[in-house]
């Protein structure tokens, strides 16, 4: 991979899954031979409390990214860019342009987790608008900036799984043909391991996976 990649999963609504998705896709690459931080910057340090609760239990990993928690993403990315092949940025959710909003300049990429249901799609639309204009800043300076959608918690046999198309033409975003179903094993998976480790959700996540790299461009 040539490009240092900054990717940042993100959403205006809490619960949307955004640190675990995160986690996920950093672990993957990570066990992949990928160099990978995760920048904790969300007040709420979810995935680096976590992380620490399983170094306290397991010890430290081999294969995992690497956790870091910070207040000043601006000040690591400018002493740690170059030793990473991919860094994660784990944002606060974002409810204004204020300078959470603002770090998306730092991301030539990001993923929006998507809930299906109309406050949901609401929020993600005003999200989505915000996301956009730091996009504006980012290519008037010359830079890449990409975004996309993947359905979250997705309930098997309903009906509003079919608005999912709709919702992206409404959006203005590429929605990922791959979901992520709402099941129960997802759940148990922490910092450390990926969801490809439990059998009942492996191939679906690996699915997820391989497109998110397809449309990252990360090789």
């Amino acid at each position: 991979m040539e490009d240092i990649r900054i990717i940042s999963v993100c959403s205006q609504k809490g619960g949307s899954g955004k640190s675990a998705i995160t986690a996920w896709l950093a672990n993957s690459l990570s066990r992949e031979g990928k160099r990978v931080l995760v920048l904790d910057a969300d007040g709420q340090r979810t995935i680096a409390k976590l992380r620490g609760r399983e170094v306290d239990r397991l010890g430290e990993p081999e294969n995992a990214c690497e956790v870091m928690a910070t207040d000043d993403v601006a000040t690591v990315l400018d002493e740690r860019y170059e030793d990473f092949d991919v860094i994660f940025l784990d944002l606060p959710r974002m409810t204004g342009p204020d300078e959470a909003v603002m770090a998306l300049t730092f991301c030539d990429s990001i993923l929006v987790p998507i809930r299906l249901g109309d406050s949901d799609v609401l929020s993600a639309f005003e999200f989505i608008k915000a996301a956009k204009k730091m996009g504006d800043i980012r290519r008037e300076r010359g830079f890449d900036f990409n975004i996309f959608g993947v359905q979250n918690f997705r309930q098997p046999n309903l009906r509003e799984n079919n608005d999912i198309h709709r919702y992206a033409e409404m959006l203005d975003i590429t929605i990922f043909d791959n979901a992520l179903p709402n099941r129960a094993d997802f759940m148990r998976v922490g910092t450390i391991d990926c969801p490809s480790d439990f059998s009942s959700i492996a191939e679906v996540y690996k699915a997820f996976y391989q497109e998110f790299k397809q449309r990252y461009q990360i090789t």
